[in-house]
């Protein structure tokens, strides 16, 4: 039987296991900042850095975004976690949004998670601060 766990509680799904295209969303309210944890499958065929590039071309497409080019990162606090991160920023209607994102492919799945650190206003030092300690206690279940 295939167990899905939340923070909250764990559901019993029979025999099937769905696939996890679950998000969750922090609110760092004081801060004004907001932590999204999304998770999806990686496209059989494609790499991480493949399948990142074609995310940020179309957010580029869409909404004007100003992107970095992604670096090579590594996180956790056993620095067992190896992916890309970038910094971007855009426009959604009135909305500006100023993030930070790393993204990476769980160990021996062909998924991947994406953990964005958002802010309406740019990233003051403080908050860049928040973020890379965020990643340096990220630990892998």
């Amino acid at each position: 039987m295939a167990a899905y766990l939340t923070q909250d509680l764990t559901l019993e799904l029979g025999d099937e296991t769905p696939e996890d295209t679950s998000m969750n969303m922090l609110a760092f309210r004081e801060r004004g900042t907001s932590l999204v944890i999304a998770r999806s499958p990686l496209p059989l065929g494609q790499t991480l850095q493949d399948f990142y590039q074609q995310q940020l071309t179309q957010l580029r497409e869409r909404l004007g975004a100003t992107i970095s080019e992604p670096q090579a990162a590594i996180a956790g606090v056993a620095r067992d976690i190896q992916g890309l991160e970038t910094s971007l920023h855009f426009k959604r209607g009135e909305v500006l949004s100023y993030q930070r994102q790393l993204v990476y492919v769980l160990n021996g799945q062909n998924r991947f998670v994406a953990l964005s650190y958002t802010k309406q206003t740019p990233l003051q030092a403080a908050d860049l601060a928040h973020w890379e300690a965020i990643k340096a206690g990220l630990r892998l279940n």
